[in-house]
Order: C-alpha cells, then structure tokens, then sequence
C-alpha cells in the first residue's frame, strides 16, 4: 500500500497525482509568495517538528502510487488535514480511498486505512538549538472489507516517534526514530532521516533515508526518496517525490514509490 508499506502505517507508504484535484484547489490560492520552511512531512515519508500554529490549517491533497512486479496501488486521494492548536500541537486525521490493480485482474478500489494523531512539540529551535517533538498515532480500519480485499493493512497499529529538527543556514536536517506495534503483526522501530537544501526562497529540494526495523534491527524495509518543494502562494505549495525501496522484509519485491500534490495553508 502506498505510504502504509513505506512507514508500515498510515499506508505509506507516502504519493499523489490527483490533476484535478491540483488545478481547482490551486484556483483558491493566494498571490504573494512565501519562503519555503519544512523539509520533513509530506512528501518525504520522515515527519519533523513542525506544527500549523495556532488555529490554522495544514491540508495536503495529493495521490501516491506505490507500483511492485505485476501490483500496483494508488491513494487517490490522499486526504491529510492538520489543525494546531497553540503553537506546539498538531492533531491530524489521514485517509482516504484506494485503488490497487494487479496484473491479470481488473481495478479495485475501496477505503484504505485511517491515522489520527497528535504532534506536541515541547522544545523550539530559538530556545533550545533544536526542534524536538513527539508524534504518537493510531492507525486503524474503517472498512474491514479492504482489508480482506488487499487495500489495506490488517489490525490497529500504534505509533510513538519522535523528530528532531535543525537549521544550517540554507541547509535543515530532520530526523524520527521511534517503536510501533500493533494488534497484528510483529512490533518494529521506525526511523528515518531528511535532508533539505533551499535553492532560493521558494524551492527546496530534499533527500531521505527511511525505513522500520524489528526491534532486534534486522530484517526491514529501507527506501531512498527524493522530493521537491515549490511555493506557488502564501497559502499553496506544491509537493512531489520519487523514491524507491533498497530493501523489503520477508524477500519481498522491492517496490517505486511516488507522490504529488498541494499543500495548503489557512
């Protein structure tokens, strides 16, 4: 699943195409440009520190795909609304339909799986050199038939990462690193690590290693990703990124994943 199997959660494995979606959504913008700030979150896989503020709106629409020899899902759309209340706390909800094809067999499609969390950073790069947060979630199924159809991971799953952030002139790196465990399945880590480069005010471009362990740190999934970062508005960003996966637990096929689509900002 996309961005379910990159973070083994929300689906990530998470990214996103959704040409109609971006053109109407684009239309509401507004006109004066900002600077570009995060390098973490979407449409990296790695989380960072960031938060909305208080009582503004975070809302990525986008589409992803994750394509693996003779299987192919896509998250069309990807739906992720981020509200902040104060200035240190996030609560998101993540989600969203799913369609997946596989060779030999028509197009399915049906309602992947749901991430509610809570992002609460307690330490700010002016005050203390870094950005730290906590992010623990909940990844569940609102619909039990995708998951006997194949669209979505089986059992609850519960995540509890933490980010670091820090800013090197035009340079910001970002890393998570926590457990997750779940009603099925083994218990694994989560890491994964993100660096961004500002080419000028408005763009960035951004590298990332990401990955889930067992929690002995053997046998994981570990996906190299690229992503890029435009400021069209003060409240509209486009976002996009191409990875694909080094390694797969369980001899997997190792699968190419991508992501496109807006950011907004209210």
């Amino acid at each position: 699943m996309p961005r379910q199997n990159r973070q083994r959660a929300s689906g990530l494995v998470r990214r996103r195409l959704g040409i109609g979606i971006v053109l109407v959504t684009a239309f509401f913008c507004l006109w004066r440009v900002p600077s570009v700030q995060a390098q973490g979150g979407p449409p990296m896989i790695t989380d960072d520190p960031g938060t909305p503020g208080n009582r503004k709106w975070e809302i990525n629409l986008s589409m992803a795909f994750e394509h693996r020899p003779n299987e192919t899902s896509y998250d069309s759309p990807g739906i992720d609304l981020n509200y902040g209340v104060g200035e240190h706390i996030q609560l998101t909800l993540q989600g969203g339909p799913v369609l997946l094809k596989r060779s030999g067999h028509g197009l399915i499609g049906g309602l992947g799986a749901t991430e509610a969390a809570m992002k609460w950073r307690f330490l700010d790069e002016e005050k203390s050199g870094f950005d730290v947060s906590m992010f623990p979630r909940v990844i569940f199924n609102i619909s039990q038939s995708s998951v006997r159809r194949g669209l979505a991971e089986e059992g609850t799953h519960f995540q509890i990462p933490f980010q670091v952030a820090k800013s090197f002139g035009r340079f910001h790196l970002d890393a998570e690193f926590g457990p997750r465990t779940g009603t099925v399945g083994r218990s694994e880590w989560l890491y994964g690590i993100v660096g961004g480069l500002e080419l000028a005010k408005t763009t960035m471009v951004m590298a990332e290693l990401q990955g889930t362990s067992r929690t002995n740190f053997t046998d994981g999934a570990l996906t190299v990703n690229v992503g890029f970062r435009q400021n069209l508005t003060d409240s509209c960003i486009f976002i996009t990124s191409l990875g694909h996966e080094l390694r797969a637990p369980g001899g997997e096929s190792l699968a190419l994943i991508g992501y496109c689509g807006l950011q907004l900002l209210y």
